[in-house]
C-alpha cells in the first residue's frame, strides 16, 4: 500500500527517534514515491548502519538513499590510533578467531582481511570494527573457507525463519546448489526479507544467497 510522502517521513522521523542507538538530531529525511531518503550527519559509522536499518523497517519504504556523512567537526583521529582501536574492538569480539581478521586504516576508512571458518565470524570481525569511534566507513575482505554444506540447510534456514517469525503462512521457498541458496516467495515487510537473508547466510557453509524474495504490497506500517 502506497504511503504518502508526508506520511513515510513522519513514520521514519519516528522510528529514528525512538532508537537508544542512534543520535538523530542531525538526520534529515526526505521520502518520495516510497524512497527514502537520509542525509545530515550521525556520530559513528554503526549509527549510520541503525538509521538505514530503522528506515528500512517501516512499512511503505521501497528504497533507502544514504547519503549520511559520518564524524563531527572536530580534528579526525590518526589512521595509526584508529587501527590501534580497531584491534583492541577485534581482541574484544568473543566470536572472532584471535589473529585471523587484520585491519588496515586509510584517511579514516578501515579494511578488513584474513580468513575464518563461519560467515558469522566475518560478520562479527565488521560488527566490533563499526563501533569504533572515529570510523569513517568500511571494507570487509575477509575470506570465508571452503566448510562443506548440510544436506539439510535449506531445511535448517527454514526452521530459523519460522523461529524469528519470518515465515507467517506466507508462501517461502528455500533452495540450495552448492554454497548458494536461494530464496523465493513473499514476505510482509522489508524488515523481514533482510531478516530472512541474514538467516540464510548464517547457515553453515553458505557463502552466497539469491535473495527472489518480494514483500507484500498490502502491509500497513
Amino acid at each position: 500500500m502506497h504511503k504518502p510522502d508526508k506520511l513515510l517521513e513522519a513514520a521514519v522521523r519516528e522510528e529514528l527517534l525512538w532508537d537508544l542507538h542512534l543520535d538523530d538530531r542531525r538526520v534529515v529525511v526526505r521520502a518520495q514515491n516510497g524512497r527514502v531518503t537520509l542525509s545530515g550527519w550521525v556520530p559513528s559509522y554503526e549509527q549510520k548502519r541503525v538509521a538505514v536499518d530503522d528506515t528500512w523497517a517501516k512499512g511503505g519504504v521501497r528504497d533507502v538513499d544514504d547519503e549520511l556523512l559520518v564524524g563531527a567537526a572536530a580534528e579526525p583521529a590518526a589512521d595509526d590510533e584508529l587501527a590501534g582501536a580497531c584491534r583492541r574492538a577485534l581482541r574484544a569480539e568473543g566470536l572472532v578467531p584471535d589473529g585471523a581478521v587484520k585491519v588496515s586504516v586509510k584517511a579514516g576508512r578501515a579494511t578488513l582481511s584474513g580468513e575464518v571458518r563461519r560467515r558469522h565470524q566475518r560478520i562479527a570481525a565488521e560488527r566490533a570494527v563499526r563501533t569504533v569511534e572515529g570510523i569513517l566507513g568500511l571494507t570487509n575482505s575477509v575470506a570465508v573457507t571452503d566448510d562443506p554444506v548440510p544436506s539439510d540447510v535449506a531445511h535448517q534456514i527454514h526452521k530459523a525463519l519460522r523461529r524469528q517469525a519470518v515465515v507467517d503462512g506466507s508462501p517461502l521457498q528455500v533452495t540450495n546448489e552448492g554454497h548458494t541458496v536461494s530464496l523465493d516467495g513473499t514476505v510482509r515487510s522489508w524488515k523481514a526479507r533482510q531478516v530472512a537473508e541474514r538467516a540464510a547466510f548464517a547457515a553453515p557453509g553458505v557463502k552466497e544467497v539469491v535473495d527472489r524474495l518480494s514483500v507484500a504490497t498490502d502491509q500497513k506500517g
